[in-house]
């Protein structure tokens, strides 16, 4: 008998990259960080907070007044692991959580890099290596670039970014393995998107978006809030944030809680139940690998229905933390079994 498995899908949407617009609100007065936040709560929703390059460069091409702007952004406690890229539509569940560290790693340093051995280690993020490019632009041949030059891993991000999209992401095993296969020939490590830091938002966001000055983050003590620059003449910082002791007074920028766009459709999820049957009985379902590419199947087959190209399609995990879950096959049924389904059957039908 054939087995059947039952699999469950979560279809998140589409990726653009791209978040709901921000309204955002430039306060001339100058105040301290801590009083200017306590006026965005109070007038609107708080201190600005920035999702993506589109958030920031509507943001700053907006100022009429060239100035340094008190956002969200605030020194934390604790460090915190994030991708470069933030916007979390790119991500399936549980793929910003993908790590491949190599043995004894993650030790010092706040920019992680990945060997040709595919393993990841963490760095001074001023050191110097070549890096991988995310390019997520329609259009395009090529989604990992490979960009053979020796920059910081700040001076890297934003090659990427004015570039291509960002510093790439790797999210599962199998991008893993393309990255990988895309360094080899070279020998030589790159930098990815991943960075260590304490940095949180005003308003709780979980938006991992940074645009620092070549050169931050480094350490001051007490120099603990973000500020943006919106004069056009210092191009080389222009839009760039670099941090300054929350007791200056500054303008500052606040923002309304972000709205839905016909442009920017807020997304959503639907759940598929399917079942299947494995060619390969012996198939390994609980291999990462083997998931990834049962998944890139289904992929492809939205596609071939006419979906958009980047359908967000993952795996919803049971409450035992299963995907897959192997039907149950019924006992037969006993001979007086099946005399008394026939003789419901033929009082259903009198």
């Amino acid at each position: 008998m054939e087995t059947l498995w039952y699999l469950t899908l979560l279809i998140s949407g589409f990726y653009t990259p791209s978040s709901c617009l921000h309204q955002y609100h430039f306060i001339t007065n100058k105040m301290n960080w801590t009083d200017a936040q306590s006026y965005c709560r109070e007038k609107y929703t708080d201190l600005a907070t920035v999702d993506d390059m589109e958030d920031l460069n509507r943001l700053i091409t907006s100022v009429s007044i060239y100035e340094w702007y008190w956002i969200g952004l605030k020194k934390g406690d604790s460090m915190k692991w994030h991708w470069s890229l933030a916007d979390r539509r790119f991500y399936r569940e549980g793929e910003t959580e993908f790590r491949n560290w190599d043995t004894a790693t993650p030790q010092n340093g706040n920019c992680a890099f990945m060997s040709t051995s595919g393993l990841w280690s963490n760095a001074s993020c001023d050191d110097q290596h070549h890096f991988i490019c995310y390019d997520g632009k329609q259009g395009t041949n090529l989604t990992y670039v490979l960009i053979q030059e020796n920059k910081t891993w700040i001076d890297a991000q934003s090659y990427c970014r004015q570039h291509h999209t960002d510093l790439v992401s790797v999210r599962n095993q199998t991008e893993n393995t393309e990255i990988d296969q895309k360094i080899s020939l070279r020998g030589l490590p790159v930098w990815i998107g991943l960075f260590l830091d304490s940095w949180i938002w005003s308003d709780q966001s979980d938006s991992s978006f940074r645009n620092w000055w070549p050169g931050y983050p480094t350490i001051y003590q007490g120099y603990n809030c973000t500020l943006v620059t919106s004069d056009p003449k210092q191009s080389y910082y222009y839009s760039k944030w670099r941090y300054q002791p929350c007791g200056s007074n500054f303008p500052f920028i606040c923002h309304d809680q972000a709205v839905e766009t016909p442009e920017k459709p807020q997304l959503k999820r639907q759940v598929v139940r399917m079942k299947m049957t494995p060619k390969d009985q012996h198939l390994n379902l609980s291999d990462p690998a083997v998931q990834d590419a049962i998944l890139q199947e289904i992929r492809n087959k939205l596609k071939e229905q006419g979906l958009p190209a980047d359908p967000k399609v993952t795996w919803k995990k049971q409450p035992d933390g299963k995907v897959f879950h192997k039907e149950k096959e019924e006992p037969p049924k006993t001979e007086e079994e099946e005399t008394m389904m026939k003789r419901m059957m033929t009082k259903r039908e009198l």
